[in-house]
């Protein structure tokens, strides 16, 4: 496609499942990000400092937090990628590319999985970041339901949660059911075999990231239709923050390549 084609996206239809950080009619690609487990819209609130202008960007807004906090958050992967499906699929169009880190990458990886069956036009570009395949087995044992001391250890050990937070007994009791949930959405996952996905998949990871190996990262070339690119940073689990320059970099150049 040529430089000179412009793209609409429908800003009708708004949903309480997508945060449109950046948005206009006359934006020439969409960037749709997934966050993790935990996380919430606000991940790609900067980034609009970072990527081209004329991308949109908007961010996956899961039920149980901030303007959404009231509601009862999915403790499941499927049941949700079913939900943010059905929520996007009249507000994309023109050329998309889906990004999740961590949970948000198997929920984008599903969701690209959804719009194939269903025969709606998949991304034109997914970025996976922080997640081992999602055919290989989780390594970690469960924690899902682990006692509170033990869980709130390892949500400090994996260096996502706000330091802040763990120093706010309120405000961490509150978030508490909303991270368990999460939690258990990622590791209650089992994988369906299904066919290859039809766009080009770029794989992000940290280079001290404890949850996920180089092979685990390679692996994800066995959903992809052509062989995928593999990008690692400085940084542990959540490299997106400690490396965001150069993430978004990365994210700019591939939007761009989109439309090029």
């Amino acid at each position: 496609m040529s430089h000179t084609e412009t793209y609409s996206v429908t800003d009708t239809n708004d949903t309480p499942w997508i945060v449109k950080w950046r948005s206009t009619s006359a934006g020439r690609a969409t960037l749709l990000a997934f966050p993790h487990a935990g996380g919430t819209a606000s991940m790609a609130r900067r980034w609009t400092d970072h990527l081209p202008d004329w991308c949109n960007v908007w961010a996956i807004q899961y039920p149980g937090r901030d303007g959404r906090f009231a509601e009862v958050p999915f403790d499941r992967a499927e049941p949700l990628a079913d939900a943010i499906t059905t929520a996007v699929i009249p507000t994309l169009r023109g050329p998309v590319c889906f990004f999740g880190h961590s949970l948000g990458a198997l929920l984008a990886f599903l969701v690209t999985q959804r719009l194939m069956t269903a025969s709606h036009s998949a991304p034109h570009h997914l970025i996976v970041s922080g997640r081992r395949a999602p055919h290989l087995p989780d390594p970690q044992a469960p924690s899902h339901g682990l006692p509170e001391p033990e869980f709130i250890a390892r949500l400090r050990r994996l260096n996502g949660t706000p330091p802040e937070v763990f120093h706010h007994v309120g405000l961490l009791e509150l978030l508490l059911p909303m991270l368990r949930a999460d939690f258990a959405a990622s590791e209650t996952y089992r994988y369906r075999p299904g066919p290859k996905l039809s766009c080009p998949v770029t794989v992000f990871g940290g280079i001290r990231d404890p949850l996920t190996t180089p092979h685990d990262l390679r692996a994800w070339a066995t959903h992809a239709p052509e062989p995928t690119d593999t990008h690692m940073f400085d940084g542990d689990h959540f490299f997106i923050r400690s490396a965001e320059k150069d993430v978004l970099a990365n994210i700019a150049a591939i939007v761009t390549r989109m439309v090029a």
